[in-house]
């Protein structure tokens, strides 16, 4: 299985824009240096991974509980941070993102830890994501 996605950027990197196009052509979205480094209303590539990741493990997680008896959890709903740091070369790194689920009809604590680690093998975002510090965690809702 393959995914596709584009980016088309047009200009400097302070002054130019982008726009970013995934390949089913379910999103198409602009992005400036602004967006990535002082905050507008466009998106920017760090909360594309991120919501990526989010969705990945979203998903995983409904598997993972359904795997294990739990049927299928009512909902889950996903919060994801992730901090952008800059490296002495002048480029940034993300060295660490946070992500908490919170599930509604997925068992007790222990179950949801269970389901968790689960989720997170299965998820092939976060096993892309290797060597970056990734800490989940669930919660009943």
């Amino acid at each position: 299985m393959k995914r596709n996605a584009s980016v088309i950027w047009a200009g400097s990197a302070r002054e130019g824009t982008g726009t970013f196009r995934v390949g089913s052509g379910a999103l198409t979205a602009p992005f400036t240096y602004n967006s990535r480094f002082v905050g507008d209303s466009m998106t920017n590539p760090e909360e594309l991974l991120l919501s990526s990741l989010a969705g990945c493990l979203t998903m995983a997680m409904a598997a993972a509980l359904r795997e294990q008896g739990a049927g299928g959890a009512g909902q889950i709903e996903t919060t994801a941070q992730l901090d952008l740091v800059p490296i002495e070369s002048g480029g940034y790194r993300i060295p660490n993102m946070r992500l908490e689920l919170a599930v509604s009809g997925g068992g007790t604590q222990e179950e949801l830890d269970r389901a968790r680690r689960r989720a997170e093998d299965m998820c092939p975002i976060c096993n892309a994501l290797a060597g970056t510090d990734i800490v989940v965690t669930a919660r009943p809702a």
